[in-house]
């Protein structure tokens, strides 16, 4: 069984996440701004929702050890990785729930996981990529990025941005 990642650990690596996928989107925001087109928001938008998509593993869950698991300690599939990241759009209250309850985000609660610590030896990214299959999750993934951007695209439309 692996175990799960402590609350201090947990909170500052949700902080370490945030700032990373901010230090990626923001010049692609600014670019996109450049080209009088909002590309590169919704690019910063699939990344995010899918960050974890290869083995429950983001880059900086990689360099921390960590991975996102079912609650039976077994990696999460695509699927469950985005739905935990649907959240996104209210993460100061994920955020909020961390430091409540734990470990556990609203997301994580939502797709039925949790962060844990993994060994080292759990292989490199260009293995797991080279070892990688296309899944139901896979295209069920797709499809719902698609949709969760067209919802956000169309919300802000509503809205007027």
């Amino acid at each position: 069984m692996q175990i799960p990642v402590n609350q201090k650990f947990r909170l500052l690596s949700m902080l370490g996440e945030h700032i990373s996928m901010c230090i990626i989107g923001v010049p692609l925001m600014g670019l996109s701004l450049l080209t009088h087109g909002n590309w590169g928001f919704y690019f910063v938008l699939v990344l995010y929702l899918n960050k974890d998509f290869l083995n429950g593993r983001s880059p900086l869950k990689r360099l921390l050890n960590t991975q996102v698991q079912q609650t039976t300690d077994v990696p999460a599939n695509e699927w469950q990785c985005f739905l935990r990241n649907t959240t996104l759009i209210i993460w100061p209250l994920e955020v909020l729930v961390v430091a409540i309850n734990g470990r556990r985000r609203l997301g994580d609660y939502l797709a039925n996981t949790h962060v844990a610590n993994v060994s080292e030896d759990i292989g490199s990214w260009k293995k797991e990529l080279a070892a990688y299959r296309v899944t139901s999750y896979t295209f069920y993934t797709l499809l719902a990025t698609g949709l969760y951007l067209l919802l956000v695209h169309t919300l802000f439309d509503w809205l007027g941005f």
